[in-house]
C-alpha cells in the first residue's frame, strides 16, 4: 500500500497507523493498528521516502503487508480514517509531474511501461522514462531558440542586423524541421510496438485460416470444421514471438453469402483487414496459383506432391502443413520480419506525434517567410517552441493533465 502527501499530513497518518516515526529510506518492521479500537491489523515492513527525494516529490510511505484481501481492505480503511483518501487514476504520477520530478513525456512512459506486454515495447518506452526522448526534444528546442534569436533581432532592430547574418539561422531551422519530421515519422512504428502488431488472416472459405490461426497460437482457440463458413466473426488473441507482441485475428472466409449472419461476418473481415498492420492471405495449397499478397500462405502442404510444393515455393508461397505444424515457425519469423522497428527513439502516442509534427510545420513556415517576412518567421518559431513546451509539459493546463492521466491505473 502506498501513501503520498505533504510532510505534515503524512506525519499524522504515520503516527496514527504505526504509532511511531520512521527513519527516512530505511525498511522498518511495524504493526499497523486500527484507529477505531487500537487492535492490530497486520505486521509488515514500512519505508518512508521524504520529499522531494521521492517518486511524487512529496513524502511517500510504502507498506508491504501480507497478501490477504481482508488485511489490505482493513489497512486502506484505517489509512482513510487517519486522514488519507483514495488516490485517483495516475495521481501519484500526476503529482510527480506537478512537482517537477517527471515531465509529460516521461509520465506517458510510466503508463506505457505498465501496459507493455513485450520486452521490445518495454525497452522502447523505458528509454523515454530514462529521459532520452525529453533530452532530445530539449536539445532541438534549445537549438531552435538559439537560431530564433537573430530573427527576433531582425524584427526589433532591422537597421542594425544584416540579412546575411540571419540566413545561416534560417538554414538551421530547416535542418531542425527535418530532424523533427524524422522523429514524427517514427510514430506509426512506436504505436505498433506498444500496442502489438495487428495481423489478420484472410482468404476464401475453407482455406484453412482457423487451423492456421490455432497453429500460430500453439493451442486450439478457433473452431475448425470441414464445412465452409464455420467462422462467422473475427476471433482474436495476442501472442508474443521473440519479444514482439502480435495480435492475431482469424476472420470469416470470403464468398458470396446468402445468410445474413455470414454476410455480416464477411463485412467484419473487410473492416479488420483495413485496420490491420499486416494481412496474411491464406489459400488451400491444392488450388493456389500466383500469390495475391506480399505474405501469402498455402495450407495443407502435407497433401501436395513434390512438384506442387516446388511450384508454390518458387512462386513465393509460405507452405504450412497442419498435422506436424510444418512451416509454422518459419511463418512466425516471416510475419515479424514484415514490420521493421527502428532502433532509435520512437514516438508512441498521438499527442507526441501531433506536437512534434506541429513544431516541424511551424519551422517550415518560418523558413518560408524568411528574411522578407521576419515578423511571420518569428511568430512561426514561437509556435514551434510552444508545441514542444506542450509536449514535455513546460506549458500545460488541467484539461491536458486530465486527459493524460484518466486512463492510468489506480496506484500509479
Amino acid at each position: 500500500m502506498r501513501l503520498s502527501g505533504p510532510a505534515e499530513a503524512m506525519d499524522g497518518v504515520v503516527r496514527t497507523l504505526l504509532g511511531t516515526d520512521l527513519a527516512p529510506r530505511r525498511a522498518t518492521l511495524v504493526t499497523v493498528t486500527d484507529p477505531r479500537d487500537g487492535g492490530s491489523i497486520d505486521r509488515g515492513v514500512a519505508t518512508r521516502f521524504v520529499g522531494p527525494a521521492s517518486y511524487t516529490g512529496d513524502d511517500v510511505l510504502e507498506l508491504d503487508l501480507h497478501g490477504s484481501p481482508a488485511i489490505l481492505e482493513a489497512a486502506v480503511a484505517a489509512a482513510i480514517m487517519a486522514g488519507a483518501r483514495p488516490a485517483g487514476p495516475g495521481e501519484f504520477t500526476r503529482r510527480a509531474v506537478l512537482n517537477g520530478k517527471l515531465d509529460l513525456v516521461e509520465a506517458e512512459a510510466v503508463d506505457a511501461l505498465i501496459q507493455a506486454d513485450s520486452l521490445a515495447a518495454a525497452r522502447a518506452v523505458g528509454r523515454h522514462l530514462e529521459g532520452e526522448l525529453s533530452g532530445r526534444l530539449n536539445e532541438l528546442r534549445a537549438s531552435m531558440m538559439d537560431a530564433a534569436s537573430s530573427i527576433e533581432a531582425l524584427v526589433d532592430f532591422p537597421e542594425e542586423v544584416d540579412d546575411a547574418d540571419v540566413a545561416p539561422d534560417l538554414e538551421r531551422l530547416a535542418s531542425l524541421a527535418l530532424a523533427m519530421e524524422e522523429l514524427a515519422s517514427t510514430f506509426e512504428a512506436g504505436a505498433r510496438l506498444t500496442r502489438g502488431l495487428h495481423v489478420v488472416l484472410a482468404g476464401p472459405t475453407n482455406a484453412g485460416k482457423s487451423t492456421l490461426f490455432n497453429l500460430l497460437l500453439g493451442h486450439d482457440r478457433a473452431i475448425t470444421a470441414p464445412t465452409p463458413g464455420t467462422t462467422r466473426d473475427v476471433v482474436s488473441e495476442s501472442v508474443t514471438w521473440s519479444g514482439q507482441t502480435v495480435r492475431l485475428e482469424d476472420t470469416a472466409g470470403r464468398r458470396d453469402a446468402v445468410d445474413p449472419i455470414e454476410a455480416e461476418g464477411i463485412a467484419r473481415t473487410a473492416g479488420a483487414a483495413a485496420r490491420a498492420d499486416l494481412v496474411v492471405e491464406v489459400r488451400d495449397g491444392r488450388s493456389a496459383d500466383e500469390p495475391p499478397a506480399a505474405l501469402a500462405v498455402a495450407t495443407r502442404a502435407d497433401l501436395l506432391d513434390e512438384a506442387g510444393r516446388s511450384r508454390l515455393q518458387e512462386a513465393g508461397w509460405h507452405l504450412v502443413g497442419a498435422p506436424g505444424g510444418e512451416g509454422v515457425a518459419e511463418l512466425r519469423v516471416a510475419i515479424g520480419a514484415q514490420v521493421e522497428v527502428p532502433s532509435g527513439l520512437l514516438l508512441h502516442t498521438a499527442r507526441q506525434h501531433d506536437a512534434v509534427a506541429r513544431a516541424a510545420s511551424a519551422l517550415r513556415a518560418a523558413q518560408a517567410a524568411g528574411i522578407d517576412e521576419p515578423v511571420l518567421a518569428a511568430v512561426s518559431v514561437r509556435s514551434a517552441g510552444r508545441a514542444l513546451e506542450e509536449l514535455v509539459g513546460g506549458w500545460t493546463d488541467e484539461q491536458v493533465l486530465d486527459a493524460l492521466f484518466e486512463r492510468f491505473c489506480i496506484g500509479k
